[in-house]
């Protein structure tokens, strides 16, 4: 039984004017593309003189319901599974001979470029080399499973990341101690990274919330992480009384400022020479933030219940 092929998902990524072949009427150019049709023109030789149209087919290349597809990549290669192969797409050869596809090497379709290109000899194995006009009639798409196992050799054998617009290996960043890095949808302060592993002092996730020290395998790239992003770990972090200390290297928890409460019982000083005086509380300044008491500004005020022994005296306060 004949497979029909949807050609309009495959020309919709295709440009306008692109050159095609008609059984019907020879070579001829893509016009316009909708779901359920497409539009072709040509300008040809007909008994001598050259006549010009346009015509519209069906997805599958029809002229009418029950007649057959009269389109094709081209007079030469009529096969629109492999008109389909875009840049990054994994091929393989009947040969089991690799390649990733970059570009058809012309409108006829039957040869290509590629890049990483599996070449072995005497048991060296070569996966950067690039190739010109690899016949297009002896490979077909890899399946999927097949590809991504390819592409992670070749960034295994290149020690890097696979760009698939590009087909260029891109060394990975590297990480210090300190950094903060995200992956996937994920904001974390970088312990170290080695192969596509993480360890990390604290990680923010959008599902699990804040993870401390641990370890993540990620197969997603890595990169430094915005301060909008930084800043998104930090509110995180300050939430739970914690904060990143950089000189450090690790998570602290936040000291706490004292809340007073109008009358209540407080020990006041200016100076760390001062003695400590007791004193009620009235409220903080606006314009130089110091605390008011009964009629007088401190630069210093504690609570009092917790630290009696110090009233009189010019000790710190522990801890």
């Amino acid at each position: 039984m004949e497979v029909k092929i949807n050609i309009v998902e495959i020309l919709k990524d295709k440009p306008q004017g692109i050159k095609l072949y008609s059984s019907a009427c020879g070579k001829c150019k893509l016009e316009e593309v909708d779901d359920k049709s497409f539009k072709i023109s040509f300008y040809n030789s007909k008994f001598g003189f050259m006549n010009g149209g346009e015509g519209y087919l069906d997805k599958n290349g029809k002229l009418y319901d029950d007649g057959e597809c009269v389109v094709f990549p081209s007079k030469e290669m009529r096969d629109w599974e492999k008109f389909s192969w875009k840049k990054g797409d994994v091929l393989v050869s009947k040969d089991n001979v690799y390649i990733i596809f970059e570009k058809f090497e012309d409108d006829t379709y039957t040869r290509f470029k590629g890049k990483h290109y599996l070449w072995k000899e005497c048991n060296v194995e070569d996966y950067n080399k690039e190739e010109t006009k690899m016949l297009t009639s002896v490979f077909e798409k890899a399946a999927d499973d097949v590809a991504q196992t390819y592409i992670k050799t070749i960034e295994e054998h290149l020690d890097g990341k696979l760009n698939l617009e590009t087909l260029e290996i891109e060394k990975q960043l590297e990480f210090k101690d300190g950094d903060i890095v995200v992956y996937g949808k994920s904001v974390a302060i970088c312990r170290k990274i080695y192969k596509h592993t993480l360890s990390f002092y604290i990680s923010l996730n959008e599902m699990f919330g804040l993870l401390f020290a641990d370890e993540v395998e990620s197969s997603e790239e890595y990169r430094f992480a915005t301060e909008e992003e930084k800043q998104q770990l930090f509110d995180a972090l300050e939430k739970e009384g914690k904060a990143w200390d950089a000189e450090k290297k690790q998570i602290v928890d936040i000291k706490k400022e004292h809340q007073f409460k109008p009358f209540e019982k407080v020990l006041v000083r200016d100076s760390i020479d001062d003695v400590w005086r007791a004193s009620f509380f009235s409220h903080i300044k606006e314009n130089d933030g110091r605390y008011v008491t009964t009629c007088v500004t401190w630069k210093f005020c504690i609570p009092y219940i917790g630290n009696e022994s110090l009233l009189g005296t010019t000790k710190d306060v522990e801890g």
